[in-house]
């Protein structure tokens, strides 16, 4: 089975999933999402998925969800694809309506949930090269450029307006680079596209604080989790552009890309042009979690 597909109450193929061309998620981009991740067949970090959709559920006043249901379906839908490396996509809108941008209350949401195989998504070029870490102990890294963050102002909702996001990424693939790391107006880092941006200082690491500048980055918390195990201190502050460039490491983070060494920003080769002893402790730190499942919630999941 290629994949598995949930949508609105039933399992269906992929012949039968459509949904109306007046819903709200279609139209205008009224919809909200989670990626999950599963590894040898456990969903990780489900709870903290679930916790940050029922947050942006609430952000963007979509009613009538039942997250804890969401989380069952989900469970189920994994369990019937037999995937142990499997890429978990969760969408929901707030579903169809005649075409007017004000909303009502009565509404009916879309509810969304496909199963996709990691493997081929992996042998087809679907992931960066932090993926091979999973068989190997070395990668090359990975290009990045910057880019001016064109982003509406409340990136801390992962909905689904992606639209600068795909913009700024196709630019950096059109250059060559795998991302590209969003600037704001004063010249500091937000985060990449799709993951969020890390880089060490004098064996201190730093990233953006959270706010509504950034996503609340479930892989940026564990990473913040066991960096602060590990004895190695963290900092949370806003980065001008340069500095970036002049780190000795910087690495993305995120449910696709895990744990991704950066080598070059702009053309500029970060440290000595090879991922980075703290990116690479991080990285072996977050596959463990990954093997023991997600302490945090308790359950493993």
């Amino acid at each position: 089975m290629p994949e598995v597909i949930y949508l609105n109450g039933r399992f269906v193929s992929r012949e039968e999933a459509v949904i109306s061309f007046e819903d709200r998620g279609f139209l205008f981009g009224d919809a909200v999402y989670e990626v999950v991740r599963s590894y040898g067949g456990r969903l990780f970090a489900m709870g903290r998925h679930l916790a940050r959709l029922e947050r942006s559920l609430r952000e963007v006043d979509i009613q009538g969800v039942d997250v804890a249901g969401i989380g069952r379906v989900t469970e189920e839908a994994l369990g019937r694809s037999g995937f142990a490396e499997a890429l978990v996509y969760i969408q929901v809108t707030r579903g169809p309506a005649p075409r007017r941008h004000a909303y009502t209350g009565d509404l009916h949401p879309t509810v969304l949930i496909h199963v996709r195989d990691m493997r081929p998504l992996a042998e087809a070029g679907g992931q960066p090269p932090a993926l091979q870490l999973v068989n190997a102990s070395m990668c090359e890294g990975v290009a990045v450029i910057t880019a001016p963050d064109t982003r509406w102002r409340r990136c801390d909702i992962k909905s689904t307006n992606l639209l600068p996001n795909i913009l700024a990424q196709t630019r950096a693939k059109r250059q060559g680079a795998y991302e590209a790391v969003l600037v704001d107006e004063d010249g500091c880092v937000t985060e990449a596209t799709s993951a969020t941006v890390f880089c060490v200082e004098r064996g201190v690491l730093l990233t953006r604080p959270g706010g509504p500048e950034i996503l609340p980055s479930i892989t940026r918390e564990v990473v913040i989790e066991l960096a602060q195990e590990e004895g190695i201190p963290v900092r949370e502050e806003r980065i001008p552009g340069e500095r970036l460039r002049g780190a000795e490491e910087v690495f993305l983070a995120g449910t696709g890309d895990e744990v991704c060494p950066v080598v070059k920003v702009d053309g500029v080769m970060i440290g000595d042009g090879k991922p980075g002893a703290v990116t690479m402790r991080l990285l072996t730190g977050l596959r463990g979690r990954f093997g023991a499942g997600d302490r945090a919630q308790g359950t493993g999941t």
